[in-house]
């Protein structure tokens, strides 16, 4: 993500994960109006387990100001930034990381099975998604042929779903690919994905055939143009 971009996430209702400064995490929902005072306000959700309540309200200015500290000037909520690592060169580590990804989102990590096609196609592009450097997100293609590309796996780690980090890696992905000449990109989901499949046509994708797969059910064929 670029300085640019992280700095107006919250503008753009893409990551949305702020630390108050009493080092407890909240998801940002978005801004109202008081319907009395027209006042901008801002609602929160927390993302602990809360006696007095998980939605909460506050004014605009005060949700983004800073606070005395020990004489020190922070903020009151600072957003957690998304750091992004992209990369065309899958280390063992990076795939470690999306053992530890998969494991969490799909609750299985098959290596056999990931090695049986990853070891059969080059050109890879990766995105790994880390917060305070724990890895909470992926999304891993490789090129089909000259103009298409082919969006293979990725997942979120449930705790960190809902923050616009899929959006975030899937714009990211498409960027990448456009800029390198591929014309389309391509993907498969299955109808218990149903986020993901939503997701994808959101983005543009068509959904052009399905075929039978052993893994959980039929798969979805989509296809995006540039």
């Amino acid at each position: 993500i670029t300085k640019d971009h992280s700095e107006h996430l919250w503008k753009e209702v893409e990551m949305k994960l702020f630390r108050h400064y009493k080092n407890k995490s909240y998801k940002y929902i978005g801004q109202a109006k008081h319907s009395e005072t027209l006042e901008d306000v801002v609602i929160y959700e927390t993302r602990y387990e809360n006696a007095s309540g998980k939605l909460w309200v506050r004014p605009k200015n005060m949700f983004f100001e800073s606070v005395d500290q020990g004489g020190n000037k922070i903020p009151r909520f600072k957003e957690i930034e998304l750091e992004v690592k992209e990369t065309s060169i899958i280390s063992e580590l990076d795939i470690q990381y999306i053992g530890q990804i998969m494991e969490k989102a799909f609750g299985q990590w098959d290596p056999k099975w990931f090695f049986s096609t990853f070891n059969n196609h080059k050109n890879f592009y990766l995105l790994l998604a880390f917060i305070d450097n724990i890895p909470v997100a992926f999304k891993l293609g490789y090129d089909l042929n000259k103009n298409e590309f082919y969006s293979w796996l990725g997942g979120v780690v449930p705790e960190y779903r809902g923050l616009g980090i899929a959006a975030d890696l899937m714009k990211k992905q498409h960027d990448w690919c456009q800029k390198n000449g591929y014309s389309k990109v391509q993907t498969k989901t299955q109808n218990r994905f149903r986020e993901m499949l939503l997701l994808n046509i959101s983005f543009g994708f068509d959904i052009i055939g399905y075929h039978m797969s052993n893994e959980g059910g039929p798969k979805i064929v989509l296809e995006k143009c540039f």
